[in-house]
């Protein structure tokens, strides 16, 4: 095999280098966006419209659950987090 062609190996390793740089990129964005809320909700770009959305999620331990089902138990099991996320879509073109 030449040395010029990547083995799928090599192109695994070189996209999933090429994924963490953008994915860090993109964070820092997101970041930026969430910090500037509740200021700023939507962010409009030439091609893309950005919205950060909040929303408050519940997620129970599932040892606890495992271990008893009643409803005293469910209720020491419950966590409760506020999320704040980025959706990015494609602008339309008439707008």
């Amino acid at each position: 095999m030449s040395t010029l062609f990547y083995s799928d190996v090599d192109r695994l390793g070189i996209l999933l280098a090429q994924i963490a740089d953008l994915t860090k990129q993109a964070n820092e964005i997101k970041r930026e966006m969430k910090e500037m809320t509740p200021a700023y909700k939507t962010f409009e770009g030439a091609l893309f419209r950005a919205v950060v959305i909040e929303q408050e999620k519940t997620t129970y331990d599932v040892d606890v659950l495992k271990s008893a089902a009643p409803q005293s138990i469910l209720d020491l099991a419950r966590r409760e987090s506020f999320v704040v996320s980025v959706k990015v879509t494609a602008r339309m073109a008439d707008e």
